[in-house]
Parts: C-alpha cells; structure tokens; sequence
C-alpha cells in the first residue's frame, strides 16, 4: 500500500516543548504562559510574520520549553491551516521528535483547533519512498494533545487523510503504480468504509465495448482498470445523486505523438483527477454522507509500442460515437469519454462531473490558482464554485457553447479528439476543445469538466500544503456534495 509520512497526533500529556500561537498581541497560549510568552517576545523583539517562530528554552510547563509560532491576522487567508503546516515547520526545523498542543479551550481556538491539526497533517506529508538511507528533516514526528480534543483531532483526520492517500498516489512513480496496483489500492482503502468497489479488466472492457480505453491502453504491458466506487450513503432512496470520473492515466508518455522533454518526468501525476474523486468518495464514506455518488475512474498507461493506436486511427467508444485520432497526446478525452458513458449508462445520476489533468494549456491561463470549470449548466457552474470558494479549491469558469462545436469536427467520423487550427497548434492543447469532445459524450446532461491540469501540482506552499501533489478536487467534490445534501439536487 502507497504510505505517506506524516506526524502522528496522539491525545496525552507526556513532557514535551509546548506549541502557542502568537497573532499581533494576541498570544493563543494557557493563561498561565500568557504573561511570561508576551513579554519574551516583546524583549526579544520577535517580529511575528506567518512562518516564523520563537524558540523559548528554560520557560513554560512540560519540559521547560516552548515554540511561539506566529499566525497571520484575524481576516488573513485560512490563518489556522496555515498555522498548523508553520507549527510543523517548527517541528522539523527545531529537530523535535515530539511536541505538544495545550487545549482548544486554553489556546482560546475552539473549533478552529480543527483546523490546526488538519494543517499539522496536511503539511506533515512526505511520500515514503522506502529509501535505505533516510533524508535528513524527513523524520517522523508526534504531536500530543488534549484528551477533550480527541473528537477535533478525528475530524481533522477525516478531511486530512483522504487528500494525503491523494497525493501519495499521485506522487508515487509510475513502475510502482501501475492501473492495476492503483486498482487494488483503491479497493483496499475504501472498501472497509462500506464503498462498494469493482474492478473491470480487459476482458470486461472488450465485452463492453469501451474501445476508447482499450485504444488507449494497447501500447503498455500493463492492463488497463475501469475502477467504480459506489458510495450510498442514502439507501432507502433510489437513483443516484451524482457520478465523480475522474482521469486515471498513471503514466502518459504521449503515446505515438510522444512528449517532450522534461515535461514528461512529470507524467505520472497524469491520474490526479482519477485520484481524487476516489479521495472525494472515501470522505463522503469517513463522514457517513447522506448522498448516493459513484466515483467511476478509468485506470491506464499511454506509452508506445508496435501495438499503440496510431495518429489517424478510427476507433469507436463505448457510446458508440467514432472518434477520429488525430493526436495520441489527446488520450485522456477518449478515457473520459468512456467513463462519462458508463456513468450515464449504468447509473443515470442527476449530475455527472469529471475531473481531470487535461490541457497544459489551461496552466498559461489559470497559472496553479484556479482550476478550470466547463458546462453550459449555470446552476451546476454556481454550486461548483462555490463549493470551491468555501474549500479554497477555486474554479474559474470558461465559456463552453455551441458555436464552438467545430473544435471538434471530423470529416471521417463522429468527433475528432483534437480539432481545428488554432492558437494551441491543431487544438490538441486547447481547454475548450478537451471540454466540447467529452461534452458530446454528456448527451444533455447536467455535467460539468473540470480541469486540474494547473492546480493539482504545486510549486510553492499553501495552506494545504508543500510543493507536489495537492489533491486537489477531494475537499471540493466533498463540499459540493455536502451541498447537495442541504440543498437537493
């Protein structure tokens, strides 16, 4: 099983350095470290910016020692996640094989501790790359808290934990995770929680028909996966509220139309959006959802071999549309085509969203910010969006109508999966025409795209995390279905 490092929370209240937060002249600290924790910061002239911190050695409770870790400003941008990833900052950078949390109560946070200890998690992460020798400020840390908070640290775990199982596959090389592996992975974590989870190989496929799949995948020894998850969370109501398709290339080496450097080093983080509507599910089942959604993820490699499908090849889809291979870099399209079909065959869900990494060209757009939302639903646009807003997984939304229906005209079948001439070359790079091909796959149904492309890797820090794989679209999916929920469809 993929395994992430990240700092253990354990409720006790064994001696270790004592964690406080500094804000301004708000020092969240017990009362009876207050006094003491100002006036050292005063004297020592402790300028407390987001992402420092004090070290205090000989003052305070268990073990003489506490941390002073400065938190941005009461309206400051999700300031108690942040917290949580600069106290573990201070955790690495200090060397400390354990610290500790005073109360919710006596830091005066309340629930906000919460969030605290899901930044701790979020930011605790390193994948375990089972090195022989282990890399210096990698190692594994404990966080003790307050008995009382045994309930907030749970609910921290519940959010944190899916999204780290996320990036841990997406971050995980190729060879190790192949649709197979990443498969039974899948089933292994969800499973357990009452997710119904099943695994169609190559032989279903053929009998299917899901020859965009099957094209897809002809090029790699290693078989390709249609992974469904069903989650009903409400099971004395029929029907389904919604199918997750979420893009499961583990590896993309652009098939004949091959990739260039150095670019593609980077391609097996191509299954992010696979990934997290698996990430999404596996929340909705930690939190008992009162929701029916499936997560229907197609799981394959597009590498090259005397078997690959060829630029100009015809072949047909589950839904029986032909499509027009222009370009073998345009894969993911044909494999959302696939999933979107199924999804709409097999559960005829009220809303149907896929996610997916499937245009660099959206990255010179929406830069790692905002991830790019398609449908011509302007209800669904809304919801999504705001489900975004509340979750810091933002979406800007890009036009999708039907005069731009010929990015995807083909003169010899159905649709082409990559379009006419424009700014991004013939079209392959083009966001709208990767939305408007899976779009004729919807058939009329509420659905939207999403494409993570920008936003499912990150090169610098946020609240939610370091550099690499964010798992972004798990927190959203959740919301969104959280809204549902609220709302009805």
């Amino acid at each position: 099983m993929t395994r992430w490092n990240s700092i253990e929370i354990i409720a006790g209240a064994d001696a270790a350095p004592t964690l406080v937060f500094a804000s301004g002249d708000d020092i969240h600290a017990p009362e009876a470290l207050r006094g003491r924790v100002a006036s050292i910061i005063k004297a020592a002239g402790f300028e407390g910016k987001p992402g420092r911190w004090l070290d205090i050695v000989g003052e305070g409770e268990a073990g003489g020692r506490v941390v002073v870790v400065a938190v941005g400003a009461a309206d400051s941008d999700d300031r108690w996640r942040h917290a949580g990833g600069h106290a573990v900052e201070a955790i690495r950078g200090l060397g400390l094989a354990a610290a500790r949390l005073p109360a919710a109560a006596e830091l005066g946070l309340g629930d906000a501790l919460a969030d605290v200890i899901e930044g701790v998690l979020l930011h605790g992460f390193r994948l375990d790359q089972r090195r022989r020798e282990p890399v210096p400020g990698q190692f594994a840390s404990t966080l003790l808290i307050a008995d009382a908070d045994a309930a907030l640290a749970d609910r921290a775990r519940r959010r944190a934990d899916p999204v780290n199982r996320v990036r841990a596959w997406v971050e995980q090389p190729a060879n190790l995770l192949t649709p197979a592996v990443l498969a039974d992975e899948a089933e292994a974590a969800l499973a357990p929680l009452g997710v119904r989870v099943r695994q169609l190989g190559p032989a279903e496929l053929e009998a299917l028909g899901a020859g965009g799949i099957l094209a897809v995948a002809a090029g790699s020894a290693n078989e390709p996966r249609l992974t469904i998850a069903e989650w009903r969370g409400a099971p004395d109501r029929e029907g389904w509220d919604a199918a997750f398709v979420g893009k499961g290339l583990t590896f993309d080496a652009g098939g004949l139309n091959l990739k260039p450097r150095p670019g593609i080093a980077k391609m097996k983080f191509d299954m992010a959006g696979g990934a997290a509507v698996l990430g999404a599910v596996e929340r909705l089942a930690l939190r008992k959802a009162p929701v029916n959604i499936v997560a229907i993820v197609p799981m394959c490699e597009n590498v090259i071999d005397g078997k690959s499908y060829r630029p100009g090849d015809v072949i047909t889809s589950l839904s029986g549309l032909t499509i027009d291979v222009q370009d073998t870099d345009a894969e993911g399209r044909i494999v959302l085509a696939d999933g979107v079909t199924y999804a709409a065959r097999e559960y005829d869900p009220a809303y149907i969203v896929d996610v997916a990494t499937l245009t660099g060209a959206i990255m010179g757009v929406l830069h790692e910010e905002f991830a790019g939302l398609f449908t011509s639903d302007d209800a669904l646009a809304e919801s999504l969006t705001r489900a975004g807003a509340d979750v810091r997984e933002p979406l800007w939304r890009l036009p999708l109508v039907a005069a731009q229906d010929y990015l995807v005209e083909s003169p010899v079948a159905d649709v082409a999966n990559l379009g006419a001439p424009g700014w991004f070359g013939a079209g392959q790079g083009s966001p709208v025409a990767g939305a408007k091909f899976i779009e004729k796959f919807a058939h009329g149904r509420r659905w939207a795209h999403l494409d993570i492309a920008g936003t499912g890797w990150a090169t610098r820090r946020s609240s939610r995390g370091g550099p690499g794989a964010t798992g972004f679209g798990v927190a959203l999916l959740d919301r969104w279905a959280g809204l549902i929920e609220k709302e009805g469809r």
